[in-house]
This record gives C-alpha cells, structure tokens and sequence, in this order.
C-alpha cells in the first residue's frame, strides 16, 4: 500500500481494536508515522487534515495516548492543539523538510501547565515548506514521531531539531507564554461533560431558567449570527446563513441578487445559554463542543454524544 493511500483514508489503521494514537496528516510523513505504529502493534487511526474536526471525536481522542501532527498546516495544527488540551491527551508535532526535521512534544495528559505550539510558533518559509524533503528523512522524521507518541508524558514540552542526518540534533525545552491565547482558560485540562446537544431546559429545571440563561459558553466553532449583502443591504437568502457554522476563508460566497462577493458576515463563538436557547431551541448546535466556567472550575460539554462513533461515510 503506497504512503499516500495510507495517508488520506482517514479511517482506522488497525480496525482490530480502538486506536491508541490518533495521527493526522496526509501524504508520506503521515503515512511513515502511521508504519511505525504498526510495526510496534500500536492501534491508530488517521485522519485527514481538512476533515479532522468531523472524523476525529473528543471520546474517541480521550481513549488515545497521544494525537500527532504530521506536518500539517498552522491553522488545522491550532484547531488539534484545541482538541488535544480540551481532551488532556499528549501531542507531538512533526514536520520535515529542506530544513530538516522538527519534532516538538507537548505532554498535556501529565503536565497541563506545559507550553504549546502556539507559545513560540517556528518561522514558514515557503520555499522550504514547498522543496521535497528527503525521504530518508521522512522515514526518521515518522519514527522519531511514532516513539515520541508512545512516550510522550512527564513534565514540559520539549523541541528536537535535526537539521541533516549526519549531524547532531538539539533538544530544548519550550517555554509557556503567560499572554497565548491558546493556552487560556478553560482550553486546558477541563472537566468533559457528556450531553445532549439540545437548547431547551428541562420541566425540573423551568424554574431556575433565568440564572441558567446568563452562564456564558464559547462554542468550539464560531457561528454566522448576521450576514447581509454589502451593496443590497439584508437580503432573505442571505439570512438563511444564521445560526450556520462560519465559512472559511475565501468561501464566504456571493450575493444572489447581485452578485457580489462583498459580504458583510459577523460571527460569534460565546453566547449565553439563554442565546442559544433563542437560537436553537431544540435543534442541535453546529459545534463539536462548549467550554464554561462554573463555580471556577473549567468544564467542557462534549456536544457529540449520542451520535454513532463508528457512523459509515466518507472521512
């Protein structure tokens, strides 16, 4: 089986058992990583870098040691540094190009006060990041990656820079900075609560839906909650948008009375639970997750219980 076959199934490695290592990526370093693992008996699964945050679930990542990176762009990379830390699972971040190969771990099972990969973000070049790395380096890189996941815990997040085979690699270890956002509370180490992904309180809880309604959530996903034509002002097929998840970049679309691209789209990912009860009722949420200070602890309510874990369908 070619690497790029192995890369891009994003689905179980070994369906023999739950997976242990969660590894996303596409392509041949995600495929060595994904050997690797095999080689030593070790269940993964893989997922595809653009279709991770539906394939890989918050359950199914806790039941993991560790969730690799192999070598995946910045913002699939923050959106799995979020998963992971809400998860309290290890990370291990790998790439490997003209420059090298860069392993980084981040044991947030052991250590939630341990720095991130958003804490000192490593310099892009695009014309290394373009090059073709060597394959041979692509093979050390999967199984420096593949060891690092199964012993990934301790204390501290550490870097290993290798810039050639035939010369020495540093390691050295990576410090928290107290203003990244990505380190935040209640992003590390929340308590997850398992719920059902409906809006409406209880019969039990009618009476006390007024101080339920001002508890602030933030969504793992932000969600359109206005969107209107910048020349046509609000126009209906536009407003069908609201309460949608939000576009990505570039996919904001066109007017369909005019023809503009000039959208003017606001989004929001914190809202009160009274809100979202407005919003959504009992309709789900478009969102993986909910995160929420309560009585000064930090908790996580995972949105996608009672969904099938293994539902059939394209990854």
């Amino acid at each position: 089986m070619s690497g790029a076959a192995v890369a891009s199934t994003g689905a179980r490695f070994d369906t023999a058992a739950p997976a242990r290592v969660a590894v996303v990526g596409a392509g041949p370093l995600a495929a060595e990583v994904l050997r690797n693992l095999g080689l030593a008996g070790i269940p993964a699964s893989t997922h595809h870098p653009d279709r991770f945050w539906e394939t890989l679930r918050l359950a199914d990542l806790q039941d993991c040691y560790c969730a690799v990176a192999a070598g995946i762009e910045p913002d699939a990379r923050r959106r799995l540094v979020q998963l992971s830390q809400v998860a309290g699972v290890a990370l291990v971040n790998v790439a490997c190009d003209a420059d090298g190969i860069v392993v980084e771990t981040f044991p947030f099972g052991s250590d939630a006060g341990c720095a991130c990969p958003e804490c000192d973000p490593s310099p892009i070049d695009p014309a290394t990041r373009n090059a073709l790395p060597d394959p041979l380096a692509t093979s050390v890189a999967g199984a420096l990656a593949a060891a690092a996941s199964l012993r990934c815990s301790g204390h501290g997040a550490r870097k290993l820079r290798i810039a050639a085979l035939d010369e020495p690699g540093t390691s050295a270890e990576l410090q928290r900075r107290a203003d990244c956002p990505a380190c935040a509370r209640p992003w590390r180490a929340p308590r997850v609560i398992r719920t059902r992904n409906r809006w409406t309180a209880r019969e039990s809880l009618t009476r006390d839906t007024r101080q339920l309604g001002s508890q602030t959530v933030q969504l793992s996903d932000a969600i359109v909650v206005a969107c209107e034509c910048a020349t046509c002002g609000p126009v209906p097929e536009l407003a069908t948008r609201v309460n949608l998840p939000a576009p990505g970049r570039g996919a904001g679309g066109a007017c369909p009375r005019c023809g503009s691209t000039s959208l003017q789209v606001e989004t929001r990912d914190a809202f009160s639970l009274e809100e979202l009860t407005a919003r959504f009722g009992g309709r789900p949420v478009p969102a993986k997750f909910a995160l929420a200070e309560i009585g000064g602890a930090s908790v996580c309510f995972d949105l996608e219980a009672g969904t099938a874990r293994d539902a059939p369908g394209p990854a």
